[in-house]
């Protein structure tokens, strides 16, 4: 097997008896491929065919899409013990398979020589250094990818092969310590998603704070909300030097409640679009460059994560406004993504800020209204998965304002809003500080899966 010398890599020392070598003096490395598509015969439950998103830094003993025996003769099979390693996109994410496996072109793969261990090589490409390794010799195009020849030329420090099996001994023990850890703060993360959902729905159903007897009953706020609409329709009209008498004005449509749940005394059901207007927003021209780069914030979807909106990413000038559909929003508005690509359709957001939304973005506007903002965000980060639900579409499935105007709301008194949004906010408040204290002993644990890599190849474990 060939060596490198270290003073020509700047690679660290080694303990006596280790070698620095390339991945390709360790087996055979191939490039994976994928048989024709548009023959459904290649394709069954004879062979496994492993992609990127299965190479998790785990054993592979199946996959999500199979082969027939036909397909199988037109792959490239893997023996048991094989390294896979994703070599585009997300590099580095690593597999080693436990049975024989066909696997596609985003994944190099290497065939070991009898003195290399397949789970040392497997721990290696799991090490901060192959990562590093890997990018630094990635292609510098919008997708990194590192062809077969670069991913030949990967530097491994190794070790006799008695050792590397100490090694990976060493490894896995360490590795199940942390692993055990790693699943409790899960369940405590995934405890405290349940009951955070536990207390937004309490809140909706009136279950979370008392009633007040002395409280206005909600009826009576939706008749002034409903009055009010319809004054300022008229004032508007007549601002144009129209006579709203001539004119027809489009009652809110009566809610049916009988197939909806019960509410609390007090409370009652309307129309989400009977309470608010709900528009959306606009995209100036990216063939403008005068449309882009002012000082109006806009808001993409992207930016409504079911928090509040105090800065965006990017902003519009004036002129932008004017020439497309975006509009000025003032602070104290709710946005809802109709649009949006993996969690992002049916979150939502309150604007903290006067800004412009996309046209992905429904604006409910009731900042004009006593109703709660908080209220309304809490509401619909409670249907979260109704609301999705409520979309319609191709791949992508959306919302639109329509829908959205007609989700049933159930309205409580606005002085029972405000309490249950001070019990909601103190309790999500003890949820973000224990999401905030998991996340980061989350990340500890990977600092340290990551230290004991390092010492591992450095033959210090």
């Amino acid at each position: 097997m060939n060596t490198m010398t270290n003073d020509m890599n700047g690679l660290h020392d080694l303990p006596e008896g280790w070698v620095w070598t390339t991945i390709g003096e360790c087996g055979i490395v191939i490039t994976g491929n994928t048989p024709p598509k548009n023959d459904p015969s290649n394709y069954g439950g004879y062979l496994p065919l492993v992609k990127p998103p299965e190479l998790t830094h785990h054993i592979i003993y199946q996959a999500e899409d199979g082969l027939s025996e036909k397909g199988a003769q037109l792959a490239r099979v893997l023996p048991p013990g094989s390294v896979m390693v994703s070599c585009i996109g997300n590099l580095g994410k690593t597999g080693l398979n436990a049975k024989p496996v066909a696997f596609n072109q985003q994944i190099n793969a290497v065939v070991l020589s009898p003195e290399v261990a397949p789970r040392y090589v497997f721990y290696y490409f799991q090490t901060a250094a192959a990562k590093d390794y890997l990018e630094s010799v990635a292609s510098a195009t919008t997708v990194a990818i590192v062809n077969k020849s670069k991913f030949q030329r990967t530097p491994i420090p190794l070790a006799p092969l008695p050792e590397q099996h100490r090694i990976v001994t060493e490894i896995e023990k360490q590795f199940t310590r942390l692993d055990a850890g790693v699943a409790a703060l899960k369940r405590a993360q995934a405890n405290l998603k349940r009951y955070k959902a536990a207390v937004l729905k309490a809140a909706c159903e009136g279950k979370l704070v008392a009633q007040d007897s002395s409280d206005e009953p909600a009826a009576e706020l939706l008749k002034r909300i409903l009055a009010e609409r319809r004054a300022k329709w008229e004032a508007d009209l007549r601002a144009k030097g129209k006579d709203p008498k001539k004119a027809k004005y489009e009652e809110p449509e009566s809610l049916d409640a009988e197939d909806l749940p019960v509410l609390p005394d007090k409370w009652c059901w309307t129309q989400l679009g009977s309470l608010f207007p709900v528009t959306i927003g606009g995209t100036p021209s990216r063939q403008k460059e005068e449309y882009w780069n002012g000082d109006v914030p806009w808001v993409s979807s992207g930016e409504v994560r079911n928090e509040r909106i105090k800065a965006t990413r990017e902003m519009i000038t004036a002129a932008g406004l004017e020439n497309s559909n975006a509009k000025l929003h003032k602070p104290g508005i709710v946005l809802l993504a109709m649009i949006g690509e993996g969690k992002t359709r049916g979150q939502a957001a309150i604007l903290d800020i006067p800004a412009t939304t996309n046209q992905n973005i429904a604006s409910i506007l009731c900042s004009e209204t006593p109703v709660s903002p908080e209220w309304i965000f809490y509401w619909l980060m409670s249907r979260y998965e109704q609301t999705r639900k409520s979309g319609s579409g191709g791949m992508q499935y959306a919302l639109n304002s329509e829908r959205i105007r007609g989700f049933a709301f159930p309205l409580p008194p606005l002085a029972e809003q405000r309490r249950i949004v001070a019990d909601v906010e103190r309790r999500l408040s003890v949820v973000q500080e224990l999401e905030g204290t998991l996340a980061a002993n989350l990340a500890r644990v990977e600092r340290l899966r990551q230290s004991i890599l390092k010492r591992a190849f450095e033959g210090r474990l």
